[in-house]
């Protein structure tokens, strides 16, 4: 989809503490000032997810344009104005959302799924919970919420090994 078309939308996304969905996070911050963001983030041992955000996805040089462009103050006001943050993980049946991040993610126009288990060391069981049935525990709550967004799913792929050139 195209800038304007996003425009006025309310986009979920789920992977946003991860290098491509912060990257995704700034530019429609940027590119698209008409549209909203609903945050799923897992929730961390120590900390809220809304502090959870703050930290690993804001406060991060991926920012820094827009911070340098608004101001530290505004950008925040804006962080505030438009975007929620709920609990939840992909990794869980039904994600984990409680009744209002039930309604937020029932509210959304399109959901971007990139949440993913990188590390080639991690548990088999821990990559295909997030991995392998994330997609489908994503589909599967909004069609029990009884909403059809747009849904992307990002998938991770790794391709060529240790070999260079052609």
């Amino acid at each position: 989809m195209i800038p304007e078309a996003l425009d006025g939308r309310r986009i979920a996304i789920t992977g946003g503490t991860g290098f491509l969905g912060t990257a995704l996070i700034e530019r429609l911050l940027r590119s698209v000032p008409g549209c909203e963001l609903v945050l799923l983030v897992r929730p961390g041992k120590r900390s809220s997810v809304t502090q959870r955000a703050r930290r690993e996805i804001f406060r991060t040089d991926a920012f820094g344009r827009l911070r340098r462009e608004l101001g530290t103050a505004a950008f925040d006001e804006m962080v505030d104005r438009r975007v929620a943050v709920i609990a939840g993980d992909v990794g869980t049946d039904g994600l984990g959302v409680d009744d209002e991040g039930r309604a937020a993610l029932a509210g959304c126009d399109v959901v971007v799924h990139s949440a993913a288990t990188v590390a080639f060391d991690s548990p088999l069981d821990a990559a295909v919970e997030v991995n392998l049935l994330g997609p489908s525990r994503i589909a599967l709550t909004l069609h029990d919420l009884g909403v059809r967004p747009h849904l992307v799913s990002v998938s991770t792929c790794y391709v060529a090994g240790n070999r260079r050139g052609a």
